[in-house]
C-alpha cells in the first residue's frame, strides 16, 4: 500500500473535474484506509461558503477533505496557513465523524481547488456511498 500520490495525479488533479474528484477520492482513501483534513488547534477546520456555489447556499460549513497528506500540506501551506495537515483512520472517520458532521450540518469539500470548492457532498451523501462501496464487497477496511 502507498501512503503518497504520484506525480501524474498530482499534475492530473488541476483539470478533474467534480465527479472525476470524488472518484479519485474514494478510490485513494479506500486503499490507504486514512482520511485527511485540516485542523485549527484540536478541531477539524471549517469554514463558511463566501457564496452560493454548487447547489450550497452562501455560508454553508464545509470541511476541506483529501486522500493524501500532500494535498492538505499543500493546503496549510498556501491557502489555510492557520491550519495543520491532520489525518483519521478511515473506519474511524465513517464510525465516529461522519455522523458528527451529517448532526452539524457540515459539507464536505473534496479535494478543493485552493480556496474554491472542489467537490461539494453532504456527509450524509457521503456515508450512504461509503456504504454502498463496503455493502458491495469492492473494498475492505481492516480491523
Amino acid at each position: 500500500m502507498r501512503f503518497q500520490a504520484y506525480p501524474s495525479e498530482i499534475a492530473a488533479l488541476p483539470s478533474l473535474s467534480d465527479g472525476e474528484r470524488l472518484d479519485y477520492f474514494l478510490m485513494r482513501v479506500f486503499e490507504t484506509e486514512e482520511f485527511w483534513g485540516l485542523k485549527q488547534g484540536a478541531v477539524w477546520f471549517s469554514r463558511a461558503l463566501p457564496q452560493d456555489s454548487k447547489g450550497f447556499p452562501a455560508a454553508q460549513r464545509i470541511l476541506p477533505a483529501w486522500c493524501y497528506r500532500h494535498y492538505a500540506m499543500d493546503a496549510a501551506l498556501d491557502t489555510w496557513t492557520d491550519c495543520r495537515p491532520a489525518s483519521v483512520a478511515l473506519e474511524y472517520f465513517i464510525d465516529e465523524e461522519i455522523p458528527a458532521l451529517i448532526e452539524q450540518d457540515i459539507v464536505l469539500d473534496i479535494m478543493p481547488r485552493g480556496s474554491e470548492p472542489g467537490c461539494m457532498i453532504t456527509a450524509h451523501r457521503l456515508s450512504s456511498i461509503f456504504e454502498g462501496i463496503m455493502d458491495a464487497g469492492e473494498y475492505r477496511l481492516e480491523g
